[in-house]
């Protein structure tokens, strides 16, 4: 059996194309001041990077923050304070981002980064801040057993 063409009932109406608005330039807002006062300190992370690894004793690159620790130090999208750095090299580095026994070695790792920071600085804003860290880690950790 031999099918016909369909056909409309109505017909099309003939009408302009849909008016379309021009697209607007997106402005950029001002961003905001940043409300984060974590203490930071490129002064102190290069001497932290002086170190040796405080994982394998290696030279150290990098200035690891603590991760991991459940202090509410860092999370989604933020880093500790510089205070809570240690030196790695980036093989240990790597390694404490993907193992949780590593990660728990941090405490001592960071006391005795901030003791050697203790002794090597004498200006205010960074004694006070490793003073704080030192005293923050105490706590944890007694608080932790």
């Amino acid at each position: 059996m031999k099918r016909s063409a369909l056909q409309r009932k109505t017909p099309l109406r003939n009408r302009a194309p849909m008016a379309r608005k021009p697209m607007q330039k997106r402005r950029k807002t001002a961003q905001k001041a940043s409300s984060d006062t974590r203490w930071r300190s490129e002064r102190y992370l290069a001497f932290v990077r002086s170190l040796p690894c405080c994982a394998c004793g290696g030279p150290a690159t990098d200035a690891h923050h603590v991760i991991g620790l459940h202090w509410g130090l860092s999370g989604m999208g933020t880093t500790a304070p510089d205070s809570f750095a240690m030196p790695v090299c980036r093989e240990c580095h790597q390694s404490i981002h993907a193992s949780p026994e590593m990660q728990a070695r941090q405490p001592g790792w960071l006391t005795d980064t901030i003791n050697r920071g203790l002794d090597h600085f004498t200006d205010e804003p960074i004694v006070g801040a490793l003073a704080d860290a030192l005293e923050f880690i105490a706590a944890k950790e007694d608080a932790h057993g």
